[in-house]
């Protein structure tokens, strides 16, 4: 009974190594992780003018990947691209109410030097 008790603390500590392990490797290195404003998030916000250049709310993505989100305004929806660890900030005058993650792909461009940043079109909502 003791060798079966053993040999479960021994497989609980090797899966807890493991998972630490694991997250240590898929954990952003720290110069990443620095480059989104800790205090703004990640996602969508709504935040105060007067802490943030008069933008009312913003969006910000905290990943190393381009990706596209969806604007819902006041009077109408659209996609736009968000860069890696990208932030895109609202004013009044763009009258957004929410803005969220949409699984498609967003289009693309290559620069001449090999980079690639979002296109000024985007794929209709």
């Amino acid at each position: 009974m003791r060798k079966a008790i053993s040999q479960i603390q021994r497989i609980r500590r090797t899966l807890v190594l493991m998972a630490t392990t694991s997250a240590a490797l898929l954990s952003p290195f720290p110069a990443e992780a620095q480059q989104a404003h800790l205090s703004e998030g990640c996602g969508f916000q709504h935040v105060n003018p007067d802490h943030h250049n008069g933008a009312t709310s913003l969006y910000t993505h905290c990943a190393d990947t381009f990706i596209l989100i969806r604007v819902d305004t006041a009077l109408d929806s659209y996609h736009t691209c968000v860069g890696p660890w990208g932030s895109l900030r609202f004013f009044p005058s763009n009258q957004v109410k929410f803005a969220y993650y949409v699984p498609i792909q967003p289009r693309l461009i290559t620069t001449s030097d090999g980079r690639q940043i979002c296109s000024t079109t985007q794929p209709p909502v």
